[in-house]
């Protein structure tokens, strides 16, 4: 089926915490935003950047977004970029449920996007945990790094 347009991406950068959260800055939180707007206008999608915003203003921008019409779009894109915990994502004032914010996009409560992709994108840690990775079957076997350090690999 054809759409008018693609849809509309809401990107919410949250950089700046709150002291009583014990969350630092975000240093290149605001670049990462950039890039994704730009990647996600290049594919068509209309782009809304919100930054720093609450545990409040992050359900009400999404369910505001989750009330208006989507007839003529073929999707909807949300990007969080934040801190998190495991199943939580922080506003500027302290954790929330991301259940509670993909929830307003269910059929039941947003006729408008029922049988098309709704796409979440979540750029937050998940506590303090260490990712282990995967293992690849690209480079050599036996590829070894000398130092004398413990080194952590991690994607920036």
């Amino acid at each position: 089926m054809d759409y008018k347009k693609v849809g509309k991406c809401i990107i919410i950068n949250n950089k700046n915490f709150e002291d009583k959260t014990g969350m630092g800055t975000r240093n290149g939180t605001d670049k990462d935003a950039g890039d994704l707007a730009k990647s996600f206008k290049n594919l068509g999608f209309e782009v809304d950047i919100h930054h720093d915003r609450s545990r409040d203003d992050m359900e009400k921008l999404l369910k505001k977004a989750a009330e208006e019409n989507h007839s003529d779009a073929a999707c909807f894109a949300c990007i969080l970029l934040s801190h998190g915990e495991e199943g939580l994502i922080y506003g500027t004032d302290g954790p929330m449920a991301i259940k509670s914010l993909t929830a307003l996009f269910r059929g039941d409560k947003c006729k408008s996007l029922i049988g098309k992709p709704k796409l979440f994108f979540i750029q937050a840690c998940r506590g303090s945990e260490f990712d282990e990775g995967i293992q690849t079957d690209s480079g050599p076997a036996n590829d070894t790094l000398e130092t004398d350090a413990n080194p952590r690999y991690k994607i920036p």
